[in-house]
């Protein structure tokens, strides 16, 4: 299949400039119901003319054959009231980011396109929500292998209306929901996400948002893989987060383990969070999180024109049985946490292990911290370079059963690892530290009266 699918594609983009032999061609290749061209349909693509009935048209003809809709290369508005479906056994092929689907500039709505069935194959189109939709690109509910490759998605925000459903709600450029397993976004960009109404205090926008429908009894994404993507400019530093995995079961302690993937993925411009893990059975690995702010980044909503943290992490990790490998964290600015492990509910089985932390020298912030741990049991530290900041290492809640070993340290005006904390009822025991590289300008490790049968090799 994936095969016939490639031939697919080279066949599309060949005979897309040919001229009106292009149906003719592509019937004669793969047949009658294999390929369909929404300019023949009726799309304009023209960037003036309403193609939302034709593609929806092509969508349906396509869905449950297996066929490809083709998006020749143009700009195609569409009327984010009438959210593109996409069915099942259906692929989108376009000529890269010069095709686009946009939202027109009628009335603000919730979706601009969202897929409803499984083995759904998108590649080569660019969804741009022209700040009319709360969330661009929607993988919903119960779906299954769906795959998404060279997309951009842009563009996402909401509502200045108080009185639309869409001045409260999460902004978001991808959304992928419960239920569903074998999503796939691989080699793709999102952009230009942001919140603008403060709602209870916060404004809260996502790149990528993995989450369950919601009130809904569904569980979290499984098998999810999030691949050499870029994701930029999202914010505000209220609550911006570039990925947010998100199990809801674990308010309830009924997570579970979803055995996914965030790999190879370049995120800048994240205004609070590169990503937050609240969620169980995710590797992070070979991600650059870049810290793009130095003191100029501010709060938008209850506290506005207060000056946020550069950013507030890298990656926190707020779900057990997780794994940090070999990532880059680096950038002008410097973190409050580069990565930050869950001050709430106590996280278990962690690793975090081969990074390398560079926190900016030149920041003003106060505090920061590159591997900051709060309640955690079993857990392993090792083998990462940490430059800069006020401490290198720091558990500072409760901290049990934890090795903190071969770590590289150079800390030219702070600290190495503290195991101090200035909370009263908190212990750190049963920890062994080993091979550790430390040079530091005020402590190499610091220990406290809190701490029990805690060891440490040279």
């Amino acid at each position: 299949m994936k095969k016939f699918f490639k031939q697919m594609v080279v066949a599309i983009l060949a005979m897309a400039n040919s001229g009106s032999n292009v149906q003719q061609a592509m019937i004669s290749q793969f047949g009658t119901d294999s390929v369909i061209n929404v300019r023949q349909i009726g799309a304009k693509g023209n960037g003036r003319n309403d193609d939302t009935p034709y593609i929806q048209k092509a969508l349906n003809q396509a869905a449950g054959k297996g066929a490809s809709v083709f998006f020749p290369k143009g700009t195609y508005l569409i009327d984010p009231a009438k959210t593109l479906i996409v069915g099942g056994r259906t692929k989108l092929v376009g000529q890269g980011a010069d095709s686009v689907l946009k939202a027109s500039g009628k009335k603000f709505a919730w979706e601009l396109l969202r897929v409803t069935g499984s083995e759904v194959e998108i590649s080569n189109l660019s969804m741009d929500g022209n700040n009319k939709v709360n969330r661009v690109f929607v993988i919903g509910g119960g779906t299954q292998n769906v795959n998404v490759n060279g997309v951009t998605v842009s563009n996402a925000t909401q509502s200045t209306n108080p009185s639309d459903d869409g001045y409260s709600e999460i902004a978001a450029g991808i959304v992928i929901y419960g239920n569903t397993s074998g999503i796939t976004v691989n080699d793709c960009e999102v952009k230009n996400i942001y919140a603008i109404n403060n709602i209870g205090g916060s404004m809260i926008a996502r790149g990528i948002y993995i989450t369950t429908t919601w009130g809904s009894d569904e569980i979290v994404a499984k098998q999810v893989k999030i691949t050499n993507s870029h994701i930029h400019h999202v914010g505000p530093a209220d609550d911006g987060d570039g990925i947010y995995y998100e199990d809801p079961a674990m308010d309830q302690n009924n997570g579970q383990n979803t055995g996914s993937l965030i790999a190879g993925n370049l995120l800048e411009y994240c205004a609070k969070r590169g990503m937050k893990i609240y969620a169980q059975g995710v590797k992070v690995s070979g991600n650059h999180i870049v810290n793009s702010y130095l003191n100029n980044n501010y709060y938008q909503g209850t506290n506005k024109g207060k000056l946020a943290p550069d950013m507030f992490s890298a990656i926190s990790v707020y779900g057990s049985h997780n794994i940090i490998y070999d990532n880059l964290i680096d950038g002008v600015g410097s973190f409050y946490a580069a990565i930050e492990v869950s001050a709430f509910e106590t996280v278990e089985n962690t690793v975090i292990s081969n990074n390398r932390i560079i926190m900016g020298s030149k920041s003003t912030i106060k505090g920061t911290t590159a591997i900051r741990l709060g309640n955690i049991y079993n857990f392993t530290i090792k083998n990462n370079r940490i430059e800069n900041g006020e401490r290198a290492i720091w558990t500072w809640q409760n901290a049990d059963f934890g090795v903190i070993k071969d770590n590289v340290i150079i800390m030219k005006n702070g600290g190495g690892i503290d195991l101090s904390t200035y909370l009263n009822g908190y212990t750190q025991e049963n920890l062994a530290l080993g091979g550790n590289s430390i040079t530091a300008s005020s402590f190499k490790i610091q220990l406290a009266p809190t701490n029990h049968n805690v060891t440490i090799r040279t």
